[in-house]
Order: structure tokens, then C-alpha cells, then sequence
């Protein structure tokens, strides 16, 4: 038995080798500090900062709009400066905001220091995928990316289970730990970034279109896609146990249940779902079959309240091994499309472009679901699973043509002139804040 549990344990991290064994433990230790700090975040906000839940609501919205701004920005920057670097700057930067929360006493102060987080936090995912772009071969990359979600699982459960322990003590003091704790994690993956090896910045050439993954229109329809079958993850978290809450009588323990067994599930299954997502086609195939099977869950709940208490029961557990199922797939044609659209030039910047669909699907994710779930009852249910099959449909053809438009931009870049020097301004161009080193 222990041996059959540590051969899947080294199956499933086998992904990771050489440089990216330390981006998995960098992952690892960022995921703990992300998990202690979110798994009590209002908790704290209400608790040790004394700001009204009303404001604190507020300036979650500003850190995604911040974030949303910042994606793109930061992505093309990592063209410009490289990966390695600018990532270590984000969390080094990120260390010295969250060691300023305990000294929070305004609201605007509040909404100022939240802003820059969001802007920061969202920033590091392209830079972080043009990280993995640079030190991983491209056949190993959605694989070590699926292999890099699961140690997140690990390591955000580990913190939401300090965090716990710290709440509990009910001390305003033990809660300044949360902050404090996120802060001492982004150090130490700083430092785990200096350690990996310095990557070649990738020329960039000059195509004469500013910001052109936001003027790729089968690019950003490939992003909308994925942004609506994203919406698995606000069901789960959302949708599923206000459901479960309101229009059932099963007891309101199997909502934590429920979400316990949704990240065991990722934890161990993450890397077998990503199988056949490393190409542009199979990462659309992947992303297919998990609308699909969104679509079948979300029939499934439509009927729960007339299905008795035990018939119910049995609808609510397999609707949620559905959308578990649906996550997997759904992240792993993520990880897919996002590296292959990402081509060869301008990568962070595609990849920020992409990394769109989790802020757009953060940002309203939660109140279409809540409305859908809540006000329209199992209508909603039937109108989510249209949007999922919407999107199932719609990605395919999407993805093809984005591919078809990168391969011809590549051809144009090939005959193109070499940008200017990162840190110049081009010609008939004012330098942009994304141009300075």
C-alpha cells in the first residue's frame, strides 16, 4: 500500500526536474502564505484592522481592477526585463505591503495598500509563466504546470489550516501572524527565484502594434472562453453551497466536506487530467469535454429540491465529482492554450493577456453565480449550463483560428526589425512606465 501511494506520489511530481523542482518548492511556500493569509483575510480586515465589511468588500474590487490593469502590463514588462528577475522584484515588493498591514488605520490607507497588492499579486502570474516558459521544455510544461497546481492544493490547505489555529486563539495579536506570515513566504520565494538559473531575454521585435495580444480578437475569444468555463470554480466555492444550504435539507457540515474533497481530488488528479492538453487542439479538446460535463452537473442540481432528502444527497455528491472533474480539465487546457498562444515572442504579455480569464471570472464569477443560484433557482442552474456548452462550443474554432493568426504573425515577425533596446523608447513613441528596467 505505502509503496503504491509513494509511486503515485513520484509519478505525479515526476513533471518537475531540474530548475522546476525549485520553482515546485517555490510554489509550495508561496501557496502556504496565500492560504494563510485569504483563509482569514476578513476575519482580519473586520477583526484586527477595524474596517467596516462594506469597505473591505470595496477594496477587494479595486485589488481586481487593479489586477486586471496590471496583467498585461507586467506580462509585457517581463518581455522586456525577463522573467527571473521581475518576478523576484514583485515578491520582494509584495513582502514589504504585507508587512504594512498591521499598520493600517484608515480606510484610504487600506484601499491604497490593497490596490498595490492586487496589482502586484496579478502581475505575477505572467511572470511566473514565462518563468516556467523559459527553464521547462516545451513537451514537459503543461505537465509540470499541472504538477505545480497540485503542490498549490498542498501548501493552500496548510495555511487555511494555521490560519484556523491562529482565529481561534481569538487574540487580535496572533492575527497580526497572517499578514505577517504571507510576507515572511513571499521573502522566501524571492530568494528561491534568485536561486534558479538566469534565462536568456527573448529578442522582441518590432511589430508595430502596442499591446497586440489585446488586439488579437481570436486570441481574447479563446480568453472568454475560458473566463465562462472558469466559472466552475465560483460554483464551487458559491454556488454549490448556497444551493446546498438553501434549497436542501442536508445538513450544512457537507459544505466544508464538499470542499475538502474537491482539493483532495485535485491534489492527486491534477497531473493524470492534464494528459493530451500540451498541444493547442488537445487543449481545446480538454477544455470541451469540461463545459460538457459542467453542463451535465448543472441539470443535475436544477432537480435536487424535488429529489428528497437522500435522492439529493446522491445528486449533490455527483454533481460535485462533475464539476471536480470539470476544474481539472478546465485548468489543464488552461495551462494548454495559454503556453501555445503564447508563441515564441511577446510571451509574458500573451500570457498576462490570458491570465484575464481568472481576474474577469474573480471579479463577476461570484455574483452571476450567487444571482443564477440564488434569485432564478434551478432556471439558473439550466442557464449556467448553456453558458458552459456556449463556451465548450466556441473555444475549439476559437483556438484554431488564434493559432492560425500566431503563425501568421510569426511569419511577419520573422521579416520584422528588431525592437529598440528594452529601457528605450521607440521611434515616435513616449516611453512607457512597462519600458524602464
Amino acid at each position: 500500500m505505502i509503496a503504491t501511494i509513494t509511486g503515485f506520489l513520484r509519478n505525479t511530481y515526476a513533471p518537475l526536474r531540474g530548475p522546476a523542482r525549485t520553482l515546485g518548492v517555490l510554489h509550495l511556500v508561496d501557496s502556504m502564505g496565500n492560504g494563510l493569509f485569504l483563509a482569514g483575510a476578513m476575519v482580519y480586515f473586520v477583526t484586527a484592522a477595524g474596517l467596516p465589511a462594506a469597505q473591505v468588500g470595496l477594496g477587494l474590487s479595486l485589488a481586481g481592477i487593479a489586477g486586471f490593469v496590471s496583467s498585461v502590463l507586467l506580462g509585457k514588462m517581463a518581455d522586456r526585463t525577463g522573467a527571473r528577475p521581475l518576478l523576484a522584484t514583485l515578491l520582494f515588493t509584495l513582502a514589504g505591503c504585507f508587512l504594512l498591514y498591521p499598520l493600517v488605520d484608515s480606510v484610504w490607507f487600506f484601499f491604497l495598500l490593497i490596490s498595490l497588492i492586487g496589482a502586484l499579486e496579478y502581475g505575477c502570474g505572467p511572470a511566473f509563466g514565462t518563468l516556467i516558459m523559459d527553464l521547462v521544455p516545451e513537451p514537459d510544461r503543461v505537465p509540470a504546470r499541472a504538477a505545480l497546481r497540485s503542490l498549490f492544493n498542498i501548501g493552500f490547505s496548510a495555511g487555511s489550516l494555521l490560519a484556523v489555529a491562529l482565529i481561534g486563539t481569538g487574540s487580535t495579536a496572533w492575527l497580526q501572524l497572517l499578514p505577517l506570515g504571507n510576507a515572511v513566504t513571499f521573502i522566501v520565494s524571492g530568494l528561491l527565484v534568485l536561486r534558479l538559473p538566469a534565462t536568456p531575454t527573448p529578442p522582441s521585435v518590432n511589430s508595430g502594434r502596442r499591446f497586440g495580444a489585446l488586439r488579437d480578437l481570436p486570441f481574447l475569444t479563446v480568453v472568454g472562453a475560458s473566463g465562462l468555463l472558469a466559472l466552475h470554480g465560483a460554483v464551487l466555492v458559491v454556488g454549490l453551497p448556497l444551493w446546498l444550504v438553501t434549497r436542501t435539507d442536508l445538513p450544512n457540515f457537507v459544505v466544508p466536506l464538499f470542499l475538502t474533497v474537491n482539493t483532495a481530488l485535485v491534489v492527486l488528479f491534477q497531473v493524470v487530467a492534464s494528459r493530451g492538453a500540451d498541444t493547442i487542439a488537445g487543449a481545446a479538446s480538454v477544455a470541451r469535454r469540461a463545459g460538457l460535463v459542467c453542463l451535465a452537473a448543472c441539470l443535475l442540481l436544477a432537480v435536487t429540491p424535488s429529489a428528497g432528502v437522500w435522492g439529493a444527497a446522491i445528486a449533490a455528491v455527483v454533481a460535485l465529482l462533475l464539476f471536480t472533474l470539470a476544474e481539472l480539465w478546465q485548468s489543464a487546457s488552461a495551462f494548454g492554450l495559454g503556453f501555445g498562444l503564447a508563441g515564441t515572442q511577446n510571451r509574458g504579455e500573451y500570457l498576462g493577456a490570458f491570465n484575464l480569464h481568472i481576474v474577469v471570472q474573480a471579479a463577476i464569477g461570484p455574483a452571476l453565480v450567487t444571482y443564477l443560484v440564488v434569485s432564478v433557482g434551478a432556471l439558473g442552474w439550466v442557464a449556467l449550463g448553456l453558458i458552459f456548452t456556449l463556451s465548450a462550443l466556441v473555444i475549439g474554432p476559437a483556438a484554431r483560428r488564434a493559432a492560425a493568426a500566431q503563425r501568421l504573425q510569426s511569419g511577419e515577425e520573422r521579416d520584422a526589425p528588431p525592437a529598440d533596446p528594452p529601457g528605450e523608447p521607440q521611434s515616435g513613441e513616449q516611453p512607457s512606465a512597462t519600458a524602464q528596467p
